[in-house]
């Protein structure tokens, strides 16, 4: 997840924050889940978007895949 401020923000190996991903998915200049693939992410963080009134499961499946895909991990996967 791309971030704005620093709270939040992994870190490179070095340290120094990083402005592309959180720390739930990157810390210490690698991935958490380095094996996890876009489609599992997708089933994974829908049902959290799913949970908001009106928004059926396989809406946010379809919204979360199009959201992984900007994100720079992602972005690498589809190349």
């Amino acid at each position: 997840m791309p971030l704005a401020r620093d709270e939040g923000a992994g870190t490179e190996a070095d340290g120094i924050r990083s402005v592309n991903c959180c720390a739930y998915c990157y810390r210490n200049g690698a991935y958490t889940e380095p094996d996890l693939t876009r489609e599992q992410a997708a089933e994974r963080y829908a049902p959290m978007m799913a949970s908001n009134p009106g928004m059926p499961v396989e809406r946010a499946k379809e919204m979360v895949q199009q959201y992984l895909l900007m994100l720079l991990r992602w972005r690498r996967q589809e190349q």
